[in-house]
């Protein structure tokens, strides 16, 4: 009886330390993706010193777009082709090889086919700017074949409420995500910081939070604290993990087990042992 309680008192002991250095079993997934990246050379170096689960969306024409695509290559960091994409005004600038409603299906394709040669190693697109293409079923249609035959997954960067751009994307059989938390709409440093926080607080009660920001001062810096500080039920993934449903495992503790016997005075019926010296027992 008395080797059984001690037993159970040493298992509880080591149960209680393990639970306390264990990670929580489920985390909330936190993915990021940087848009606007192959313009600024040192606002990208700034993004590039992330931690690769960062993904980093390239404009086709930015002047280093290339450039940024093969060093996000060799950190084995996910690479998007961020495709301009018609907006509701207008009025807006939007850059060249943008994707215009009423743009015909072969013109859709070759305007992919060179958005990838000009984004090498790129797994998938999301749209700059597009409130308007997003909306447009047809458009969308011409994009997605286009998507599928170069094997692109597709992220709705969602610039519109009623956009019907990942709903289009599975029924060609892509796989499709939309974007959840605006890191940076504001640049108000206090914005990010409550935006950035809101990301954390949505993945925890929805499992997942695919946030969007930028390559901006105040963004980065906010970036730098916060996934340096993530808290213990967080864990930032890749994109490609979630398009692919790949299973994130929590970190495993490192833990030592310990097999105890009790000592041979301890255990009746308790029978003296003589010391080694041979001394007289008194």
């Amino acid at each position: 009886m008395q080797m059984m309680k001690y037993k159970r008192f040493v298992i509880a002991i080591v149960l209680q330390i393990f639970v306390s250095i264990s990670p929580l079993a489920v985390a909330g997934k936190l993915a990021i993706v940087i848009d606007d990246i192959g313009y600024r050379a040192r606002e990208d170096d700034a993004i590039y010193n992330l931690p690769k689960e960062v993904s980093v969306a390239i404009i086709p024409v930015a002047p280093y777009a290339t450039a940024r695509a093969n060093k996000a290559y060799e950190q084995k960091r996910d690479i998007l082709i961020h495709l301009p994409m018609q907006p509701q005004n207008s009025a807006q600038l939007i850059e060249a090889g943008a994707l215009f409603v009423g743009m015909g299906e072969d013109k859709v394709a070759r305007l992919v086919e060179s958005a990838r040669m000009q984004v090498p190693y790129a797994i998938g697109l999301n749209n700059h700017m597009g409130s308007k293409a997003t909306t447009d079923r047809q458009t969308m249609q011409h994009l997605m074949k286009a998507l599928s035959a170069q094997q692109l997954f597709f992220l709705d960067s969602k610039t519109a409420g009623n956009s019907v751009a990942a709903k289009v994307a599975k029924e060609f059989g892509i796989k499709a995500l939309e974007r959840h938390i605006f890191l940076d709409d504001s640049d108000a440093l206090e914005d990010v910081k409550k935006q950035f926080q809101q990301a954390i607080s949505y993945a925890r009660k929805n499992g997942t939070a695919i946030m969007i920001g930028h390559p901006r001062k105040h963004s980065i810096a906010v970036l730098e604290t916060g996934l340096s500080n993530l808290p213990d039920d967080i864990q930032l993934v890749s994109l490609s993990s979630l398009w692919r449903d790949e299973k994130i495992e929590p970190v495993k503790p490192f833990s030592i087990q310990f097999v105890i016997e009790p000592a041979l005075s301890s255990v009746p019926p308790f029978n003296t042992v003589p010391l080694l010296r041979g001394l007289p027992r008194e």
